[in-house]
């Protein structure tokens, strides 16, 4: 979301984007107020397991962001690759509900909410600028970036050679 933000706001400075499944306002746009709740919940740092990997991770209010992002001008035109995850969490929750890395109060089947939603947010995501392209057979979680780091280098590679070609 701040680098989309970013690109909006300083569009001479932004050549390009690969967005690894990134976080944006159209996950609460395809979500209830109440799951929406308990999104919000996990985002502070709820789960267990991010904390663990990212102890010093930053956090930020997404309702806030949520807000900025359709008030920021369009995004350029720019090559744009949208890596998301395909390793549903739906089928997993109930584990990490039961293991203590998700707080007991999240309902069992909120995994497959947001699965969905995600999904949804993803394909949109993928249409911010014509010619974007969505790679959505990552054969990865969220962590993109830790376990198929190639796919992230290969498509970083091929903006910055599609904005190179555009220049």
């Amino acid at each position: 979301m701040i680098v989309r933000l970013y690109a909006s706001t300083y569009p001479e400075d932004v050549q390009g984007m690969v967005l690894v499944d990134a976080l944006s306002e159209y996950l609460r746009d395809n979500m209830t107020p109440d799951h929406w709740k308990i999104q919000r919940l996990l985002l502070q740092g709820a789960i267990k397991a991010d904390v663990a990997i990212y102890p010093d991770l930053e956090r930020f209010d997404a309702d806030t962001s949520f807000f900025q992002l359709p008030a920021a001008p369009d995004l350029h035109p720019m090559p744009l690759i949208v890596l998301s995850a395909d390793e549903r969490i739906g089928p997993r929750l109930v584990d990490m509900i039961a293991a203590g890395q998700v707080p007991a109060g999240v309902p069992p089947d909120f995994g497959y909410v947001l699965d969905d939603a995600q999904a949804k947010a993803q394909l949109k995501l993928s249409q911010l600028v014509s010619g974007a392209f969505r790679v959505a057979d990552t054969h990865s979680g969220h962590n993109i970036h830790r376990i198929q780091l190639q796919l992230v280098v290969d498509s970083i590679r091929q903006v910055v050679d599609a904005g190179r070609v555009q220049n």
